[in-house]
């Protein structure tokens, strides 16, 4: 058995911000292993896309040094011309490689984190907004897209001609190689200093470009709420706030990076004024010392390595922002990615089929940060025993519900299925043996048959009309425009909320479950659509074992058993005749419901 859930009072995704950019790619690496496939090649591709680029200059000396000889200048315009060739062909080689390994690898991210965002705890799910996670699968991969396509393959042949700059020059002339590679060290410690500033506001920016997207979305999916409420002002005035939170996040970004710019454009003219003005001079004066021994084509030549040392530089400054964005992006998207998963693969037993007892032990519970909502309940509901249970706002119910379906943990206690300790049921037995059906279930933008297969997705048509058949419920699929191939629109808004209730009840007689939780699931019932829902409920709960989360009183008195929970604790229990007649919460209950 694998289970790995955070600690109930520290609820949220992992958090990476303390990592190092070295850190990060390493982990960045770890989960998505292609992007170490072939790194030696990868290599060798950059190192032949910057030596190419080299060469041309060499060619340049060494045609000066000869006198520009017609034959020493053909020589050099050859070479010259095959170097860039090369250059070319490794890039575009390298582009491709790159590119391709990139794409795979956040393609990889992106369905490892929504897995992820599927397998978390119910507590860190419950604390972590939808379009968070949204934005972390969408927008901050496409920041690392677009840093990779932009720059990212540019990088890697820049460092490599950097480097072979260095070492060229170095031959060529070490006194005037050491100022330009000292320049070069300040200009980096200074990069380094405020790349650290850029990556912290950074992070703002890509939390509040989540949380904008969060407002855009909400104002577009409640467009018609916002319409006939006349609230069209009041959305403008949080989506202006969220805007002015983004561009004022950005801004800030500015400052560090406009410094940064105006810093490595001073120290890359002062690399290269050092080189033509302090060769020259060298050249000129024996009084200052043993001259270095440079040629005029090696001088020619250690001007244009200048340039080919400086382009990397300010490749580097000028990239610092996208840099950071981009690897900001890729953070957010490894914390996801990384959170602890709550899925629990394999236990030493199943359960056994048929209808599922159920057991409380001195189970206590609370949510994260908040202190204990239920406290101290033990009961048993028999296999195939129809309970109710029943209570005030607040007063426990549906945290009993979210026990028995994993979404909260015990803070103390025990929850057993079949005798079963929750805990070691594999999610997959537990979501077969186990549905809840909530007061204003989810459908997806698809047909009413693909919704009702949502639990059995190679049932086929015979089996969903079967299961309707069952349920009573034939002649209001064919009362539907297309029938089982009419669309149900955006999370069912093209039915009403009994019609909903109707396809949730068929998906949850097609999983043929063990044991059904009704979460306050007629509440919300239109009367015209009722009665097929009471009806089809009738059939639903027949030979299984049911608990209703009620808010009226006649699911109460149509249970086998009611539990009334009052202040997180189980007060009563017993049948509805036996309680009405016994002064208590369910009597008080009731007097108020009639």
């Amino acid at each position: 058995m694998t289970v790995t859930a955070p600690s109930p009072a520290e609820p949220g995704l992992a958090d990476l911000g303390e990592r190092t950019p070295g850190a990060l790619v390493a982990l960045g690496v770890g989960v998505t292993p292609v992007l170490r496939s072939g790194l030696l090649l990868t290599a060798l591709l950059a190192l032949a896309a910057g030596t190419g680029r080299i060469v041309a200059p060499l060619t340049v000396q060494r045609a000066i040094d000869r006198g520009l000889e017609p034959a020493a200048v053909s020589h050099a315009l050859g070479v010259g011309a095959l170097a860039v060739v090369l250059a070319g062909l490794s890039s575009w080689a390298l582009n491709r490689r790159v590119q391709s390994r990139t794409e795979h690898a956040l393609a990889s991210l992106r369905r490892q984190g929504l897995a992820r965002a599927h397998a978390m705890s119910a507590a860190t799910a419950d604390h972590v907004r939808s379009t968070d996670v949204v934005a972390r699968l969408t927008s901050d991969v496409d920041t690392v897209t677009t840093f990779t396509q932009n720059g990212g393959v540019q990088m890697l042949t820049n460092l490599a001609q950097l480097a072979v700059a260095t070492a060229v020059m170095a031959v060529f002339c070490w006194q005037l190689t050491v100022p330009v590679v000292l320049l070069a060290v300040v200009l980096l410690v200074a990069m380094v200093r405020l790349q650290r500033v850029v990556a912290r506001r950074f992070v703002r920016v890509r939390t509040e470009v989540a949380a904008m997207q969060g407002v855009v979305a909400e104002a577009v999916i409640g467009a018609p709420v916002i319409r006939v409420t006349g609230t069209a002002a009041r959305t403008g005035r949080h989506l202006d706030d969220a805007l002015d939170r983004t561009r004022a996040a950005q801004l800030r970004t500015l400052v560090p990076l406009h410094g940064n710019t105006a810093l490595g454009e001073v120290a890359i003219s002062t690399m290269t004024v050092v080189v033509i003005l302090l060769g020259c001079a060298w050249t000129t004066h024996q009084d200052w010392g043993p001259a270095p021994d440079l040629t005029s084509g090696q001088l020619v030549a250690m001007v244009f390595l200048v340039t080919f040392f400086v382009r990397p530089l300010q490749f580097l400054v000028q990239s610092l922002g996208e840099a950071q964005n981009a690897l900001v992006g890729w953070r957010r998207v490894l914390e996801l990615v990384t959170t602890p998963s709550a899925v629990v693969e394999g236990g030493p037993g199943d359960l056994v089929d048929g209808p599922v007892a159920v057991e409380l032990e001195r189970v206590s519970a609370a949510y994260a940060g908040s202190p204990a909502v239920l406290h101290d309940v033990t009961v048993r509901i028999e296999p195939g025993e129809h309970v109710a249970v029943v209570g005030e706002s607040g007063s426990g119910k549906s945290t009993f519900a979210k026990l028995l379906t994993r979404r909260l943990e015990p803070l103390a206690g025990e929850v057993r299925l079949g005798g079963v300790p929750l805990g070691e049921l594999a999610d997959a037995s537990l979501a077969r043996r186990v549905v809840i059906v909530p007061q204003d279930p989810f459908l997806f933008d698809t047909t009413v048959g693909d919704n009702v297969t949502v639990g059995q997705p190679g049932a086929d048509e015979a089996a969903v009309r079967g299961v309707l058949d069952a349920l009573g419920l034939t002649a209001w699929v064919a009362d539907l425009p297309d029938g089982l191939a009419t669309r149900v629109g955006s999370r069912g808004d093209l039915l009403s909320v009994g019609e909903r209730q109707l396809v949730a009840l068929a998906r949850t007689a097609l999983v043929d479950p063990d044991l059904v939780i009704l979460d306050e699931a007629t509440s919300a019932v239109d009367p015209a659509t009722d009665v097929r829902v009471q009806e089809a409920l009738s059939v639903l709960t027949q030979g299984r074992t049911t608990i209703s989360i009620a808010h009226r009183m006649v699911t109460a008195e149509q249970a086998d058993r009611v539990l009334v929970f009052a202040d997180g604790r189980l007060a009563q229990s017993g049948h509805h005749r036996d309680l009405l007649g016994v002064a208590g919460p369910y009597a008080d209950l009731v007097a108020a419901w009639r």
